[in-house]
């Protein structure tokens, strides 16, 4: 039949049409959730291993790192920030390190950096990458977008910080980590791709874990709505009254067990 070779060819050609709009055009982003529950920033907490860290963010061209933190401004925080001591906050030890340290009693947020080594003709270097500071008491989504030597940090749905390194970034197996000694507050739906998302790509991420108020879904303790229960003096049944006032303690019978009726019509 005539139409037959026709009609393999229209199906090569969609099939073909389908790969490069699935796979180049618009492909799926695959992101790979690697913290799922809500996690403390107080100690240092590794969440991916150094052979996972080698193929996921360090053995490609391009990586993406992203996650929902909520920083508190604690007591303990503040004294650090007299000496201005950075603490690392999400890092790959001895590659990259977002580092944070609270901005004062006068400033809501986190003054905030990105370290990078490098290296250049068997010497190794640092580079740092300025960022604005991070909102606390409040659930931000970080976002650490690297393609070879170009990293972008997102606060949310912006880019916030775009530079190219003058040397490439150290290739060393190493753990991916968040929180540290110092710090105060929560993380949760922590997650990385193996190139480098799109802004969009990083926002629909960041859509599908909040509800239509804004609210970080899956949070079953949700520090922003904390709310100490009120505490109240404890009643004894056999209190007396304090000598020297007119009252009665309350463990005092009434004068009459039965209440006089007294009507017209009665």
């Amino acid at each position: 039949m005539p139409e037959t070779p026709i009609l393999v060819v229209i199906g090569i050609i969609v099939s073909i049409t389908i790969y490069i709009v699935v796979y180049h055009i618009y492909p799926s982003a695959r992101n790979k959730e690697i913290l799922s529950e809500i996690q403390s920033l107080k100690k240092k907490k590794n969440i991916l291993m150094p052979d996972r860290v080698q193929m996921e963010l360090l053995g490609s061209a391009g990586s993406t790192v992203m996650g929902f933190f909520y920083l508190k401004q604690g007591d303990k925080t503040m004294r650090l920030s007299k000496d201005q001591t950075y603490i690392p906050l999400l890092q790959v030890e001895n590659n990259w390190q977002i580092e944070i340290v609270p901005s004062g009693k006068d400033k809501a947020g986190y003054g905030a950096r990105l370290r990078v080594k490098t290296q250049q003709a068997g010497q190794f270097k640092t580079e740092t990458i300025a960022l604005p500071a991070i909102p606390s008491q409040k659930w931000v989504y970080l976002s650490i977008l690297r393609e070879g030597r170009r990293f972008d940090v997102m606060y949310d749905n912006r880019i916030v910080a775009s530079q190219r390194l003058e040397y490439y970034p150290v290739v060393i197996a190493s753990p991916l980590s968040v929180g540290n000694e110092g710090l105060d507050g929560s993380v949760i739906h922590m997650m990385v791709n193996s190139r480098r998302l799109s802004p969009s790509e990083v926002d629909r991420e960041r859509a599908s874990h909040v509800d239509t108020n804004g609210m970080v879904v899956d949070v079953k303790w949700n520090p922003a709505h904390q709310i100490e229960a009120p505490t109240f003096p404890i009643l004894s049944i056999t209190a007396k009254c304090p000598p020297g006032l007119p009252c009665d303690p309350v463990t005092k019978p009434p004068s009459k067990s039965l209440y006089e009726w007294k009507s017209p019509y009665a």
